[in-house]
């Protein structure tokens, strides 16, 4: 039986889950879209993510309300100061079990509150890396009381040390100068000069403008770029992906293109159903 299979007849067995745990995923309100791999979730992970079985996840990609007051059609974002960390520090501690020994964790968060966030998951943990997203916003308007903020802040966490994380395929070629200038014969058969460079930290990747090809309506949606980084780079082919905040589905879609299984939670419904669409259009036959 594939993987694919174990998440959806047994709730991934292979990895600490049950036939009860399967059928637990059905009766918190999954949607089986037409991948098979895919469970999207019109519910609330901090309800219904108890369901979930412990250690059956390889990779969490956490995209959570930043505690910023936007507007996802309810107050979820609506929370500030202790009370948003009362909340993330709960969410957390709902999703840290789930994941496998191997496992590794994404969380998306703001400067405001990423010192506390981090230094509270340095507490279950081990801190793998801070990624700083360079959203690349234009050099115009602006506060004048301070720096303007271009970024957002991502944690990478890992349950252990043996955490697993695959850097060739997120490696970034190198362009033909830069080969031509490390052509001296101490270079030649240079496995790394092929097939590229570590993504280093810092990830210039533009923010989805409104005329982007990529944006759907969903105010804060992730460039599909930076997730299927995460995907491929912490999670092994055939694996499984948990999403508590799934929004407009970037996750899903990523674990869609590469082979991945994917659970998912979204508490608006016309995300929700943007998701559903998203997948939609993706090709059954995803190899991987």
């Amino acid at each position: 039986m594939s993987m694919r299979d174990d998440l959806r007849e047994t709730g991934n067995p292979a990895a600490g889950g049950s036939p009860a745990a399967g059928v637990a995923l059905r009766e918190a309100g999954a949607v089986a879209t037409d991948t098979p791999s895919m469970l999207l979730h019109h519910r609330d992970f901090l309800i219904d993510g108890v369901k979930l079985p412990d250690r059956s996840f390889d990779l969490i990609v956490a995209d959570p309300p930043y505690g910023l007051g936007k507007d996802y059609g309810n107050d979820s974002d609506m929370r500030s100061g202790e009370d948003f960390l009362a909340w993330t520090r709960g969410w957390l501690d709902l999703a840290m079990p789930k994941l496998k020994p191997r496992g590794s964790l994404y969380i998306f968060c703001t400067w405001q509150y990423a010192p506390e966030i981090f230094s509270y998951l340095k507490t279950r943990l081990t801190m793998v890396n801070e990624i700083v997203w360079d959203r690349r916003v234009p050099s115009m308007g602006g506060t004048t009381r301070r720096f303007t903020s271009v970024h957002d802040n991502i944690g990478l966490f890992a349950v252990s040390k043996d955490y697993y994380f695959d850097l060739d395929p997120v490696r970034i070629p190198y362009d033909a100068a830069t080969k031509k200038a490390r052509s001296r014969r101490i270079f030649e058969g240079s496995k790394w000069l092929e097939i590229g460079y570590n993504p280093k930290d810092i990830w210039s990747v533009s923010r989805l403008h409104r005329q982007h090809a990529e944006r759907v309506d969903h105010p804060t949606q992730k460039p599909l770029e930076i997730i299927e980084r995460m995907v491929l780079a912490s999670c092994p082919p055939g694996g499984t992906v948990l999403d508590p905040f799934m929004g407009s589905g970037t996750t899903a879609v990523a674990c869609a293109k590469h082979g991945r299984c994917f659970v998912g939670y979204e508490i608006n419904a016309d995300y929700h159903a943007v998701a559903r669409q998203r997948i939609a259009e993706i090709p059954h036959h995803v190899p991987n």
